[in-house]
């Protein structure tokens, strides 16, 4: 019985994980940029980028309109809404890049990971 709460729980905390507020995991752009759409089951309140090195970009509220660039990708959401615009600038450095995406779900954070094809 005890293994059997055990591996429930897992189950319960995996698909958590996954789920991210039905945000994606991933979102890839190819070499010549263009925009995105991510959406998802909750609202995000905060937004930035980072590189995972120790940088990050936290977004500035205008309006209730919530942007943040940083680097090569501009992320915009409205304050509350669960649909966030990702806009990747053409990738001219013939290598791959990678950034991601934070947000604060529920008092969670929420992260995409964002790739750009060289």
């Amino acid at each position: 019985m005890i293994v059997m709460a055990a591996v429930v729980s897992a189950l319960v905390m995996n698909a958590c994980e996954e789920d991210k507020w039905g945000y994606d995991n991933r979102v890839v752009f190819e070499a010549y940029g263009g925009e995105e759409d991510v959406d998802g089951d909750a609202p995000v309140y905060t937004l930035s980028i980072g590189n995972h090195e120790g940088d990050e970009k936290e977004a500035v509220e205008v309006d209730g309109v919530l942007t943040v660039t940083y680097d090569w990708l501009t992320a915009t959401v409205v304050k509350g809404d669960d649909e966030i615009r990702l806009v990747a600038e053409p990738n001219t450095t013939g290598k791959s890049r990678k950034l991601y995406l934070y947000g604060m779900v529920f008092n969670n954070v929420m992260d995409v990971t964002v790739i750009q094809k060289r």
